[in-house]
């Protein structure tokens, strides 16, 4: 076992064994650890490391651990330093690179914007700044076509083959970017297929050549010549050029650990898993703690029969796609104690915690902030595959759903597979899940279609209790199809239609889905407080519905007292007070002797929720200081490391005792974004009503660039209308949805009159 060095300053002639020897590069100290017997470490000193191509471990490199020194910033970068700036005329600034294709500037560790008509809006980048689509002649192919309007376009802004558009789907559930390959009158026509239809609901940035706002970019494949509009002071220093490639590929390897490193400069043609910062294959025992992963295409993907790895500590931020993604086949691997910040902003339709037919996983204590849809999302599209059996706990999800309808905070999607293991979601803080709809030529005015937790298309079979859901635009919890899903113990406030939903699914029967001492705020435009399908009304009961302002209370269409009658909601009670420990500060606990602890209802988990690390400010490098000849290295701190899954034993909960369960004690999450509740007329200090969720302010950071349209991939299917997949939505289409404001699905209610 032995400890090797790497130095900005080095030279891979060195011994490498100690500070005062170190290798320059990490290949270097690859093939030295390779040589050596026993598990060895290589410890970076502070500085830059350019990798142009992946630094691949496979089984030869069991054991071996890359670790940042502590108080030093080792950056690693997939990029390459842009040099030999020419000023020209209009503050454009020219320069040559040798790479054929460029998908990403950044200056200073800030990305930059690649050029677009129309140009960002930087007082509403998420609304303004877009053109809308028209509609398209008899016989076009919706999937492959976009009629404008060319009364749009000013001279010389009009759009030209081989442009890149980025446009939204017809209902808004993904962004594709697309190659134009053919214009006819007002229709372009694309090299692939969208993934969802296009059309006049959508909307649209087309790039261009040339920069005409301060910030723009862009790159001429031709003469390998890249144009910056840069700001007032711009030197020519910092600018640094990437692609698509990952940066370490850990392919069938054991044992191997990545700590306390900025991982940076990379790109995504494409928003499925393929590579990421760091790619990993069939691996177990791996370890990614403590890195900061920042302007990257994903953070961290798994891959194959991956399991028993720990992703834990890091700080995610400025993502394209996912900051974590788990690929079919993976399973047992636990995801813990991460801080994400706007992850998915070039890919909008994926999770930021994302999991594709993968199993037995514990994704547990991560901060997730600012993200177009799902913040944690499960999917599995092939029921085949073995998927779900997974935790989900003590999570603080926050803005989620900021640029998309149709979401959940937390999402699970099945693909028509009752038979699905089921997962257990518990003491998660759900706040504002945003919720943004379009119809023709705009946005529907305000937040639209979002759930907290949201289980689509027959996802079954779940543990759903303990959780704090507050500030949506349609459901805290939404069951659309599935059955036998246990909902008890949660807390749910200001949820703009209903406090849980199961709907049906056309064609199946929803059953066994038990809804029982939850803590539910009356909403107060007259919708159903449970609103449900399903036609046993004894598996509704012992709830409280916490009514403060006197909304009217229904529940499957008729009052609480009519629904008793028919044999549901027995034990449920209505009240006006709130009984919670410190409302005015965000705590939501129950106190002794309020109406919820009097029916045995378990508070959320406050305080315990999220990552107790900060999330991370830009990087910039700092100047390298190599320790003396000698000195111990300063091997970065690791935080209490959490107990592995182990994959072959499905963590559940078991149903009887979590009353009894206490949750893990944590650090103080940062303070709520929530306006403190304001006090009812009556001055009873239980007595509150819930003020709406405070929007977040419009984000400054630049907009992540167009992508050039990805190879046509076999995994990826196009979809008409709005279904989320090859199964049946509810959410059939934009014109359905719109024509129906006084249903939320286009199955038939049955209900207890």
């Amino acid at each position: 076992m032995a400890n090797f060095y790497v130095s900005s300053t080095g030279n891979d002639n060195n011994s490498g064994l100690d500070a005062s020897s170190a290798f320059a590069t990490l290949e270097r100290a690859q093939e030295a650890m390779r040589q050596s017997a026993g598990a060895d470490t290589t410890y970076l000193a502070g500085g830059t490391y350019h990798l142009d191509t992946p630094l691949h471990l496979t089984s030869a490199d069991s054991g071996s651990s890359f670790v940042g020194m502590a108080g030093q910033d080792a950056v690693v970068s997939g990029g390459t330093p842009v040099t030999g700036w020419t000023q020209g005329a209009n503050g454009i600034w020219s320069a040559h690179v040798d790479d054929a294709q460029v998908l990403q500037l950044t200056v200073n560790g800030v990305q930059q914007v690649q050029s677009r008509f129309p140009n960002v809006d930087t007082s509403d980048p998420i609304r303004g700044g877009w053109l809308w689509g028209q509609a398209l002649p008899s016989g076009s192919d919706p999937s492959k076509s976009l009629a404008f309007n060319p009364s749009d376009f000013p001279a010389g802004h009009a759009p030209q083959i081989g442009e890149t558009v980025t446009v939204f789907s017809e209902n808004g559930y993904a962004n594709d970017h697309l190659t134009i390959a053919s214009i006819k009158g007002n229709v372009m026509t694309f090299t692939t297929a969208a993934n969802y239809d296009l059309g006049p609901a959508s909307r649209f940035y087309v790039s261009e050549k040339t920069p005409d706002s301060v910030g723009e970019w862009s790159f001429d494949s031709q003469t390998h010549t890249v144009l910056f509009k840069a700001p007032a002071g711009f030197d020519g220093q910092g600018a640094v050029v990437s692609n698509d490639h990952s940066l370490f590929v850990v392919d069938g390897a054991k044992d191997v650990s990545i700590k306390g490193l900025t991982l940076t400069d990379t790109a995504a043609v494409a928003g499925d898993p393929a590579t990421a910062a760091i790619e990993v294959h069939d691996a177990t025992g791996l370890t990614v703690q403590s890195n900061h992963f920042v302007n990257v295409g994903i953070g961290v993907v798994l891959h194959g029969d991956s399991s028993g790895n720990l992703i834990s500590n890091n700080n995610f931020e400025h993502i394209w796609s996912s900051a974590i993604a788990l690929a079919p086949g993976t399973s047992g691997n636990h995801i813990s104690n991460n801080a994400i910040d706007h992850s998915n902003e070039a890919f909008v339709q994926f999770g930021s915690i994302d999991m594709q037919e993968s199993a037995h996983n514990q994704i547990d204590h991560n901060t997730i902030t600012n993200v177009p849809r799902f913040g944690i999302s499960e999917v599995n599209y092939d029921p085949g595959q073995v998927s779900g059996g997974n935790v989900i706990e003590y999570n603080d999800i926050r803005h989620s759903g900021q640029q998309t309808p149709d979401v959940g905070a937390i999402y699970l999607f099945s693909q028509q597979d009752p038979g699905a293991l089921g997962d257990t979601i518990r003491y998660n803080h759900i706040v504002d899940t945003g919720g943004l709809n379009t119809h023709a030529g705009g946005f529907v005015a305000g937040n639209d279609m979002s759930s907290g937790i949201y289980l689509d298309n027959l996802a079954s079979n779940a543990q759903i209790y303990g959780n704090f859901v507050q500030g949506t635009a349609f459901s805290g919890i939404l069951i659309h199809g599935g059955s036998n899903n246990q909902i008890h113990d949660n807390t749910l406030l200001d949820n703009a239609k209903y406090g849980i939903a199961t709907i049906g699914v056309d064609g199946y029967t929803i059953s066994g889905n038990e809804t029982h001492q939850n803590f539910i705020q009356v909403s107060g435009d007259g919708s159903n407080t449970i609103d449900t399908d399903q036609t046993d009304p004894h598996l509704i009961h012992d709830n409280v519905y916490y009514n403060p302002n006197g909304a009217v209370l229904t529940v499957a269409d008729v009052s609480l007292s009519g629904f008793q009658h028919s044999g549901g909601d027995a034990g449920s009670v209505e009240t006006t007070q709130g009984g919670f420990v410190d409302a005015a500060h965000g705590d939501y606990s129950f106190t002794a002797g309020s109406v919820a602890q009097s029916h045995g209802i378990e508070s959320a988990a406050f305080g315990s929720a999220g990552a107790t690390i900060a999330a991370s400010v830009p990087v910039t490098d700092t100047p390298v200081t190599t320790p003396a000849t000698g000195e111990t290295p300063p091997v970065t701190v690791d935080p209490t490391t959490p107990a592995a899954v182990d994959p072959t034993t499905p963590v559940t909960a078991d149903p009887t005792t979590h009353v009894a369960e206490t949750p893990p004690v944590t650090a103080e999450p940062a303070p709520s974004t929530v306006e403190p509740p304001t006090t009812s007329p009556t001055g009873s200090p239980d007595v509150i009503s819930i003020p709406a969720v405070v929007t977040p302010p419009a984000v400054t950071t630049p907009v992540v660039p167009s992508v050039p349209a990805a190879p046509s991939d076999p995994g990826s299917h196009h979809v008409s209308g709005g279904d989320h997949s090859a199964g049946g939505n509810w959410l059939h289409d934009v014109a359905a949805r719109l024509q129906d404001n006084s249903d939320h699905h286009q199955s038939s209610h049955w209900h207890w009159h």
